[in-house]
């Protein structure tokens, strides 16, 4: 259904069977119920066999019923919504498994706004039946900051919010981390093993229910933090199979990464990076010493003219996620693979914090006075791939800044690639695949990076580096799945002139 729908006083939007931006008098108060089944990678599987049907009944109850297969009919699943007018929003879920089925995560997922969230009292009830008072956390929490949930209590803009759950122990975590714009309160436990195995012929039932009450109020809005007048650096992300063309990129940096195995000496490298300005990223392989392979780097790296500005160096096994309180890798540390780069490349600024998302560098944060500037990346659909999903992302991005610099205060932020679509695929064992070229979170490969969307998704996200004083962010690359073209390309030209 495109148009939103309106039942007494809640209205809300349905989007792929997904129930978004719930709102009960005017007040969202839910951001999205979805029930997304995660393959062994942490990929979504797509719905199939999709039927749907909408009904309303004497009273004004509203009720949707959506049926659905996984993975060519492995799993059947039923999703049912009821809306009562007089502030009762129910949603069940069943899945059947019609044969031993793995999966990383399927059930419910709740989406919970930030704006007059973050920071504000919660009610965590468990499955013992007692209570705990916490908050939304301010800024972005790298662990979880509920677990064992069986309800909800807060409130948003003078609306009292009750969520109870079933069929499953649930808990929270801050999607901020990813980008994504909202708290989500999921099952199962990450505590518990993944993937894991519905036993063919098992159902699993959930059912979460969603009570509101009260009168809306404004929310009170924090002043903004003081806004900088940096013009960040657009940098060009640069690695194997890459290269492309600049022609027409006269004057940007090129972000070079060096892959596990990659030594500095491939001849595409000095091609690209002739008469250009180099900022250098190297993944030391695993058990390769960390000071021999980066001065072997720089040594390969000056050999073809390249003498890298900034330097970032982490080891290979970090490239991975871990939990905060899980089993973390053995081996070179980050902080080892920073003094090792700068004794192999004293005249450059070192770097600290991590390739991938904010995510790893919340979790892995860096020693205080290591390094000269931080760094990270982002991707926007981790999580979810339509456009309002990426667009939120957007909305989340300073308040990722925000708590970078909270985490390293008095370092400058250089920011590595930020784009839609994904660059390695620190959950699983690699980015999705994605021939169709469809909207598909953890894909790589994402339709919007040629179109005037990625464009202004770049134009937005380099607006937040520069109200943050970030130094430099990178955009797109001459080639590969990230390259800058059309509307992009016009943008890169026009923020670099």
């Amino acid at each position: 259904m495109n148009a939103p729908i309106v039942c007494g006083n809640w209205t809300l939007d349905l989007f792929d069977g997904a129930l978004r931006t719930i709102r009960w008098r005017g007040v969202e108060v839910v951001r999205a119920v979805d029930c997304p089944i995660r393959d062994e990678n942490w990929g979504t599987y797509r719905q199939d066999d999709v039927e749907e049907s909408w009904t309303e009944h004497d009273g004004g109850l509203w009720c949707y019923v959506r049926r659905f297969t996984i993975a060519g009919g492995a799993l059947l699943g039923t999703l049912t919504a009821q809306i009562d007018p007089s502030g009762t929003l129910t949603a069940s879920l069943t899945l059947l498994a019609r044969q031993a089925f793995r999966t990383s995560r399927a059930g419910f997922i709740v989406l919970h706004p930030i704006a007059g969230v973050a920071g504000t009292p919660l009610t965590v009830r468990h499955t013992g039946g007692e209570f705990e008072q916490t908050e939304f956390p301010a800024l972005i929490s790298p662990a979880q900051p509920a677990f064992d949930i069986t309800a909800l209590r807060h409130e948003r803009a003078g609306i009292a919010i009750e969520l109870e759950f079933s069929g499953e122990v649930f808990e929270m975590e801050d999607q901020r981390n990813w980008s994504d714009a909202s708290y989500k309160t999921y099952c199962r436990p990450l505590s518990r093993p993944k993937p894991y195995e519905i036993a063919a012929g098992q159902d699993v039932v959930q059912t979460i229910t969603l009570h509101v009450s009260g009168e809306p109020r404004e929310i009170a809005v924090a002043a903004p933090p003081a806004v900088s007048n940096a013009r960040p650096e657009v940098l060009l992300a640069v690695e194997s199979g890459w290269a492309g063309s600049v022609a027409g990129l006269e004057g940007l940096t090129l972000l070079l990464r060096l892959n596990a195995g990659e030594s500095g000496a491939e001849p595409w490298i000095g091609r690209l990076t002739q008469g250009r300005a180099v900022d250098l990223e190297v993944v030391i392989p695993r058990g390769a010493a960390p000071s021999a392979h980066l001065a072997a780097v720089a040594s390969s790296l000056a050999a073809q003219g390249v003498a890298p500005r900034h330097v970032m160096a982490l080891p290979e096994a970090y490239l991975k996620s871990y939990q905060p309180d899980g089993e973390w890798p053995t081996g070179t540390t980050p902080s080892e693979a920073a003094l090792a780069a700068r004794a192999a490349v004293p005249a450059a600024r070192i770097g600290v914090g991590m390739l991938t998302n904010f995510t790893e560098l919340n979790r892995c944060r860096p020693e205080p006075g290591l390094g000269d500037y931080l760094t990270f990346s982002t991707t926007a659909i981790v999580h979810a791939a339509d456009d309002r999903s990426v667009w939120e992302t957007l909305e989340a991005l300073p308040q990722i800044l925000q708590s970078a610099k909270a985490l390293a205060p008095g370092l400058p932020i250089r920011l590595g690639l930020v784009s839609i679509g994904m660059r390695t695929n620190p959950y699983g064992d690699a980015v999705a695949p994605n021939p169709e070229r469809a909207r598909k979170p953890m894909a790589q490969d994402d339709p919007r990076q040629s179109t005037p969307f990625a464009a202004e998704f770049a134009r937005t996200a380099y607006a937040a580096a520069a109200a943050a004083g970030c130094e430099a962010i990178a955009l797109g690359s001459p080639g590969g799945p990230f390259q800058a073209q059309g509307n992009l390309l016009q943008l890169i030209r026009e923020l670099s002139s």
